[in-house]
C-alpha cells in the first residue's frame, strides 16, 4: 500500500491516533535528502501492509510540523495509538527500516510495551537503556585494576621476596 499524503490536521490526527503503527515522513519538495530516501520509504510502505505510512509536506502543513516539533527534513516519527514511539532526524532510512521492523513485529497488543513502558505512579516514559552499549565509564574499572597492578609491581621491584610466586 503506498504512503498517504496528508492534506489536513484531522487526517493526520486520525492516522496517528489509530491502533495501527503509523510512520510519518516529514518532507519538503525542495529537500534533496528527502527525495533521496523517498523510494525506500515507499518500498517500506509496500512491504508493511499493516502499517500506515504518511508523508507530510512541511510547507503545505506548517501547523502539523510545528505541533510535532519538526525543525529539519527529513524527520521521521513513529506513532501507535497517539503515542510517539520514535523519532529519526535526518536521512537515516536504515534506522527507520530497523525501527519499523522492530515496532511492527511487536504488534502493540499483549506482551511487553514496545515503547519501554512507563514509570509507575507518574505515567512518564521509562528511561531507555543503552542497548548493551558501554560508555567510557565501563573502562574505569579496567584501567584502575591495570594501574594498581603496575603500581604494585613498581613498588615491589626492589624487594625480590615479593616477586616469588
Amino acid at each position: 500500500m503506498p504512503s498517504v499524503h496528508v492534506s489536513s490536521q484531522k487526517a493526520f490526527s486520525d492516522a496517528i491516533n489509530g491502533q495501527k503503527l503509523c510512520v510519518v515522513d516529514f518532507t519538503a519538495a525542495w529537500c534533496g535528502p528527502c527525495k533521496a530516501v523517498a523510494p525506500r520509504f515507499e518500498k517500506l510502505a509496500d512491504q508493511y501492509k499493516d502499517v500506515v505510512f504518511l508523508k507530510v509536506d512541511v510547507d503545505e502543513n506548517q501547523a502539523i510540523a510545528r505541533e510535532c516539533g519538526v525543525t529539519a527534513m527529513p524527520t521521521f516519527h513513529i506513532y501507535r495509538a497517539g503515542t510517539k514511539l520514535e523519532e529519526v532526524v535526518g536521512a537515516d532510512i536504515v534506522k527507520v527500516e530497523r525501527l519499523v521492523r522492530q515496532h511492527a513485529s511487536s504488534g502493540g497488543s499483549g506482551g511487553f510495551p514496545s515503547s519501554g513502558g512507563r514509570v509507575l505512579g507518574t505515567g512518564a516514559p521509562a528511561p531507555r537503556s543503552a542497548g548493551g552499549q558501554q560508555g567510557p565509564q565501563s573502562n574505569y574499572l579496567l584501567w584502575g585494576v591495570i594501574g594498581a597492578v603496575v603500581l604494585w609491581l613498581w613498588w615491589n621491584k626492589e624487594d625480590p621476596s615479593h616477586a616469588k610466586l
